[in-house]
């Protein structure tokens, strides 16, 4: 009955975090249920895997919607359920307390907290209030090079124009900056 939040921008760790935490709840003997979004196929086409920049990965149900997913087997027998790129699902609030609140499930919910304008992205930020825990994790400033953190992700100039807030890609659209070089690269 515990809820936590692992918040950042792109290539800050959090896919590495989360497979971390998963195998260590799977050797005390905990049950998860791993949920990612199928929207993200960039290292895995099926969409049903949690996958670190380095590729190291853990099993997931690959869906589109978190809607429903409370009547399976898979969730009632679940002590554990994370939820990566949770950016990506509508309904996430209500679902997350429902498990949390209603259902006593531990719950880890990772995703971005912005996008590329700095905007929220989509209903995760909506779950600090409620949260058990807020973790923040920042990058590496991909300009500076010395090791500067960086919280913001930054679309790479040579990606194009981006016209949509969801816009799969890796390093080859987005990069991690610092406030400094966040703001020059909009210039």
């Amino acid at each position: 009955m515990h809820l936590t939040l692992i918040l950042g921008p792109m290539f800050s760790g959090k896919s590495s975090a989360i497979v971390q935490r998963i195998r260590r709840a799977q050797v005390l003997g905990w049950k998860t249920l791993n949920i990612t979004s199928n929207i993200d196929t960039r290292y895995d086409i099926s969409g049903s895997r949690i996958v670190t920049h380095d590729k190291a990965y853990v099993e997931a149900l690959g869906v589109k919607v978190l809607e429903g997913l409370c009547h399976g087997d898979d969730y009632k027998g679940a002590r554990l359920i994370v939820i990566e790129e949770a950016q990506f699902f509508s309904g996430l609030y209500d679902f997350v307390l429902k498990a949390v609140e209603e259902d006593g499930k531990d719950v880890i919910v990772v995703g971005l907290d912005g996008d590329s304008e700095r905007k929220p992205f989509g209903d995760i930020l909506q779950l600090i209030p409620v949260a058990d825990e807020v973790i923040r994790l920042s990058a590496l400033c991909k300009e500076c090079g010395d090791g500067t953190p960086a919280l913001f992700t930054a679309v790479v100039n040579n990606a194009g124009v981006k016209t949509a807030q969801i816009c799969v890609g890796g390093s080859d659209m987005y990069q991690p900056l610092c406030r400094l070089h966040y703001l020059k690269n909009r210039v």
